[in-house]
C-alpha cells in the first residue's frame, strides 16, 4: 500500500488559526495521517516574507505542537537560493520514494498557477488539493490551461488513488483569514487572539515580531 503525504506550503508570515485548520482538514478529509508545512525560503513570485525563516519555523512549530500528524520540515528554508514549488516537490519524491504527493493550496494560489515556475511539471510530482475561499471561484484561463476537464475528481478517495496529476476541490471549506490582515492588526495593537494560537501570539510578544512592517527583522 502506497504511502499519502500532504504537503502544505506557505509564508505562514504569521501562521494563523485558518492554515492550522487548513492542514486538520486535508488530514480529515482525504483520511491521511502524515503532512508536512514548509515555511518557503526565498519566493520567485511575491515579496520577501517580514520575518525571518527561523521565526516563521517557529510559529509553525508551537502552532502544531499537539498535532502529531503534522510535521514542519526546513526544506525550503535550508535550501539555498530562489524557493521553487516544483523542486521541493522533486527532493520530496526523493526523500520519500514511493509516497504519493498530494499538493494542498488555496484556490487563490490555484489560480495563479500558470504564473509559477515549470508549472506543469508540478503534475508529474502530485496531486493538488484545492482549497475554497469565500468569493473566489476557478480561473477559467487557468482551468484551459492546465486541462482541468480531464484531471479533475469530485471525491478524497478518487484523489488518493490516483499516483499523480489529478486534482479535487474542497468547497466545504469556509475559513478566510489572512495573514495580511493578521499583521495589520498586529502592527495596530488590535485583538488578534480569535485568530493566532496562543502561544504563537505569546512568541510574538516576546521577540517582539510584527512590530514594525516597514523593514523585515533578521
Amino acid at each position: 500500500m502506497s504511502l499519502h503525504l500532504a504537503v502544505y506550503g506557505g509564508m505562514f508570515d504569521p501562521v494563523h488559526k485558518g492554515h492550522v485548520e487548513a492542514a486538520r482538514f486535508t488530514l480529515e478529509r482525504l483520511q491521511l495521517h502524515s503532512l508536512k508545512m514548509i515555511p518557503c525560503g526565498n519566493p520567485n513570485h511575491r515579496v520577501d516574507a517580514t520575518e525571518d525563516s527561523s521565526h516563521r519555523f517557529r510559529m509553525l512549530e508551537l502552532a502544531t505542537c499537539h498535532d502529531a500528524e503534522i510535521e514542519i520540515d526546513p526544506i525550503e528554508i535550508n535550501g539555498a537560493g530562489t524557493s521553487y514549488t516544483t523542486e521541493t516537490l522533486a527532493k520530496l519524491n526523493e526523500q520519500e520514494p514511493g509516497a504519493r504527493l498530494i499538493f494542498v493550496l488555496g484556490i487563490d494560489s490555484f489560480n495563479s498557477l500558470p504564473q509559477w515556475h515549470q508549472y506543469d511539471s508540478i503534475f508529474q510530482y502530485c496531486s493538488l488539493f484545492v482549497l475554497s475561499r469565500p468569493g473566489e471561484s476557478v480561473s477559467v484561463e487557468t482551468a484551459n490551461l492546465i486541462g482541468l476537464d480531464e484531471r479533475k475528481v469530485d471525491t478524497g478517495e478518487e484523489l488518493v488513488a490516483a499516483e499523480t496529476g489529478k486534482i479535487l476541490f474542497a468547497d466545504d471549506f469556509q475559513f478566510d483569514i489572512s495573514s495580511t490582515l493578521v499583521r495589520d492588526k498586529l502592527k495596530a495593537g488590535a485583538i488578534v487572539d480569535d485568530v493566532l494560537d496562543q502561544a504563537v501570539l505569546d512568541y510574538i510578544k516576546e521577540n517582539g515580531l510584527y512590530s514594525s512592517l516597514d523593514q523585515p527583522h533578521k
